[in-house]
């Protein structure tokens, strides 16, 4: 029986409540865990005062995540492995990421060249006396614990010729045409577009791609591609310096649209982090995005929290008791407590009066409205230090979200979810698109609609940057106290549908198997090995092998099996 999860960029999530309570706690679990590195400067200078980043992904494909952490100008890139029990091993001289004496500031997760290992896009600016560009880095995953610097072979060395930085990037397959392309936002003017050849390489596309609007004007820090619309194809969120913020619109055609001022953003004064989430359960994708407080009487705007009203958004951060933390940075929207409902993370600081802003943790109070409550000292965080990155991941296999921070010239600061009683269950999911080759890989475009306890939840997987930063590829689901999910519905880039019935608590991957039902090893031969598989499953009850989408496991989901066997493939 094969267990075989993703991971990789960002997740976009709509929330609805669900029954039962948890007790939420985190654990500062630094030193135990074995994060201890972090990042190292000669003090602030220039744009590295901006870094840095971190990302997360199962980079060894054993079932449990890893982390690439940036070291800074002083520093070492580092690489955790994960040993499987929320534990690591530093081992980026072994995998060949131990860069030094550079400039880099963030780092963005995909496999770009479907192999079926994740690969590493890391960003780089230019300091003074510390190099001569900003030489960004494609690392690509050769399988074998070990990854080879491809960017020159693949045509994304140079963001932009005579650019002197790179901030934000995201994967994601804005074409559908099953793999990932990469969007690179600079903040003095090097936002570009880079499709996916197929075969290995990109093409910058920046100029065909958004014609009518020039891409130099954002000062550009965070991009997404999510499926704000809700018409299938992935649009472009871009979290932007100095209320340059963006949303294109995708056109469907390979173009996307500035749509910045109908969908009303663009509000934020120092657009850094973003996080696409449904705040209020309304089934819209909202956008929270990271800014700094008004000081002594500037255009400090505070972060903004954008509602989507189906068409065009409300800024409603105030309402919501979300604007103010600080000077801040990354950010991230997921369910800590498990409740259905989306919570937000986000981390803060920079020089003086900024220097000793919190890490705030925001509880959705479950209003319809979406209106949060600071909970950070009651569950036990107090970091307050130079945040910048923010990744949330399940470390240690439980089944809830850790949170870890990346920090200028600090070290890594991680807290781990010790989330308990009755209402802490939750469902994970990862995926698996390797036997379809028009989907990109590890469910890249996929939404999932669930129902638990009579209330729906709805989420969309994209791929991108909290702030220089990726947290964990999958589609996480507080569902409380529920024995399982009543339903849950997969749509695949493209629009075919998956259903599953009576999901219990617990981790899995689910496979597109779109075009060839039964083919459960995704070879496209039907053979005995698939049926051994699919009993195999269907032993242990994995949602998958209910062919009947009944939630019950009987002698009709055998017979549904060997009908779609004899059937064969296309």
């Amino acid at each position: 029986m094969r267990r075989r999860n993703g991971f990789g960029p960002c997740v976009v999530v709509f929330a609805a409540a669900s029954s039962g309570a948890a007790d939420l706690h985190f654990t500062p679990a630094a030193g135990v865990s074995g994060l201890t590195g972090g990042h190292v400067t000669d003090g602030f200078t220039g744009m590295q005062t901006m870094a840095p980043g971190l990302a997360v992904g199962d980079f060894d494909r054993d079932g449990d995540q890893d982390v690439f952490a940036i070291g800074g100008s002083e520093g070492v890139d580092q690489l955790y492995i994960n040993r499987g029990d929320g534990t690591f091993d530093e081992r980026a001289a072994a995998w060949g990421v131990d860069a030094a004496g550079v400039i880099h500031t963030g780092a963005s997760v995909g496999d770009y060249d479907n192999d079926g290992d994740l690969d590493i896009f890391v960003t780089a600016v230019v300091v003074q006396g510390v190099g001569d560009t900003a030489r960004c880095v494609l690392y690509r995953n050769n399988g074998d614990g070990s990854f080879t610097d491809v960017a020159d072979d693949a045509g994304v060395r140079f963001v932009a010729p005579f650019l002197n930085d790179s901030f934000g990037s995201a994967f994601g397959d804005y074409d559908l045409d099953g793999d990932l392309d990469l969007f690179v936002a600079g903040w003095t003017g090097g936002n570009h577009l880079f499709r996916n050849n197929g075969n290995g390489t990109f093409t910058r596309v920046t100029g065909s791609a958004f014609i009518g609007d020039l891409l130099e004007i954002p000062r550009g820090f965070s991009p997404r591609f999510c499926d704000i619309d809700a018409d299938g194809w992935p649009d472009l969120l871009l979290a932007a310096d100095f209320f340059t913020g963006r949303v294109y619109i995708n056109n469907g055609d390979g173009t996307f649209t500035n749509r910045t001022a109908e969908w009303g953003v663009g509000l934020a004064s120092n657009g850094m982090g973003s996080a696409p989430a449904d705040v209020n359960n309304d089934g819209l994708i909202d956008w929270y995005v990271t800014s700094r407080i008004q000081l002594d009487g500037d255009d400090g705007s505070g972060n903004m929290l954008y509602i989507n009203r189906g068409g065009f958004f409300e800024e409603r951060s105030h309402a919501a008791g979300v604007n103010g933390g600080g000077w801040g940075w990354g950010t991230d929207a997921v369910d800590f407590d498990h409740d259905g409902w989306l919570d937000i993370a986000a981390t803060n600081g920079f020089p003086p009066p900024f220097d000793h802003d919190p890490t705030t943790i925001w509880l959705n109070t479950r209003d319809p409205d979406g209106v949060f409550v600071d909970v950070t000292a009651a569950v036990g965080v107090s970091d307050t230090g130079q945040g910048r990155g923010l990744v949330t991941f399940d470390a240690d296999n439980d089944g809830d979200r850790d949170l870890l921070i990346a920090g200028n010239d600090e070290p890594l600061t991680y807290y781990r979810n010790d989330l308990t009683g009755d209402g802490a269950g939750a469902i994970t999911l990862f995926f698996d698109t390797s036997g379809e080759p028009t989907m990109a890989p590890d469910g890249f475009g996929v939404r999932v609609d669930l129902v638990a306890g009579g209330e729906p939840q709805h989420r969309y997987l994209d791929g991108g940057c909290t702030y220089l930063s990726q947290s964990e590829l999958s589609i996480h689901f507080g569902i409380g106290s529920n024995a399982a999910a009543e339903s849950v519905r997969i749509t695949w880039p493209g629009g075919a549908q998956t259903a599953l019935a009576n999901v219990r608590p617990g981790r899995y991957t689910i496979t597109a198997r779109v075009s060839c039902p039964a083919d459960w090893r995704r070879d496209g031969v039907l053979d005995l090995k698939d049926a051994l598989d699919w009993a195999a499953d269907f032993i242990d009850r994995h949602p998958q092998a209910d062919m009947t989408s009944d939630g019950v496991f009987d002698l009709d989901d055998v017979m549904a099996f060997l009908f779609a066997f004899h059937e064969g493939c296309p």
